[in-house]
């Protein structure tokens, strides 16, 4: 059981830390993008083939994961945001496609759905991490700096213009700032962010296969940046622990096995309906309360 509960909150910091990018591209600049599992996934699959060559160096992992994912977040910019929001949605859905195939097709390289095991363990400044609870406090240490440091990119400049973005692109290109930089840079740094966690996924769980990068990861990271709080820097953390923690111990419970699934299911859709209900009713609460006044 204490083994289930360390895993379930390792996971629950990963996830957070791959949700905080997409929080920086969809909850500061207001730019959806349906791929965010494909710079999560570059990051597993760079720490599975170069973490043996490198002795299971974190840094370097990180820094090639985050590279390459840079790369790919460029042309996914660059072939989407000349056109309207709609078009880059579809853009952001062909890159998910297109990258969830080469992973699966490119056996030679990624073992497709056989996947690639025998990931060392992490190695940070020289001394290994062979302990699952070293690797817990090495992915809630990230997790915490991940944290403050949007927290802080929220409130310096960069995020001022990414919420001005947000809010209303044209007003913000008649003050002389560029909304398609400005998205740029969001999708950038999104990227650069989710590909850490997966870098932390392949060294908890010294596996990587396609099919963990799918589509469905790319949604459930958009559930939890609507559930934990769109554009809130603690957002990732707590939709990560209600998505990613609280669902699953639904199979803890004295239910049959029949009946864990669909409602871990039905908890799962219930929470994202409740989130943008509530949040349509904020600004008719503030409205009331300045009325009141």
């Amino acid at each position: 059981m204490i083994d289930y509960l360390t895993t379930v909150g390792t996971l629950t910091g990963i996830f957070a830390i791959a949700a905080a990018g997409l929080n920086i591209t969809l909850g500061y600049a207001g730019v959806f993008s349906a791929a965010q599992a494909v710079f999560v996934g570059i990051g597993a699959y760079v720490t599975a083939l170069l973490g043996p060559a490198v002795n299971g160096s974190f840094l370097i992992c990180a820094l090639v994961g985050i590279g390459i994912s840079v790369v790919a977040a460029i042309v996914l910019a660059s072939t989407g945001l000349r056109v309207s929001d709609e078009y880059f949605i579809v853009a952001s859905l062909a890159l998910q496609i297109i990258i969830s195939t080469v992973f699966t097709s490119w056996y030679s390289l990624t073992k497709g759905t056989d996947g690639i095991s025998g990931v060392p363990y992490p190695r940070v400044l020289g001394a290994e991490l062979p302990t699952r609870g070293l690797q817990t406090g090495l992915v809630w240490v990230v997790a915490i700096i991940v944290v403050l440091v949007t927290a802080v990119l929220r409130r310096g400049a960069v995020g001022r213009l990414f919420f001005a973005i947000r809010e209303d692109p044209v007003a913000t290109q008649t003050m002389g700032r560029s909304p398609v930089v400005g998205k740029y840079a969001a999708i950038v740094l999104g990227a650069a962010v989710s590909s850490v966690g997966g870098v932390l996924y392949a060294f908890y769980t010294g596996f990587v296969n396609s099919p963990t990068f799918g589509y469905s990861l790319s949604i459930e990271l958009v559930a939890i940046v609507v559930v934990g709080g769109i554009g809130w820097s603690a957002g990732p953390v707590l939709g990560s622990a209600i998505i990613v923690a609280a669902i699953p111990l639904i199979s803890l419970l004295n239910l049959p096995s029949t009946a864990v699934g669909p409602l871990q299911q039905l908890v799962y859709g219930a929470l994202i309906i409740g989130v943008v209900l509530l949040r349509g009713y904020f600004p008719a609460i503030r409205a009331w309360r300045k009325a009141a006044v």
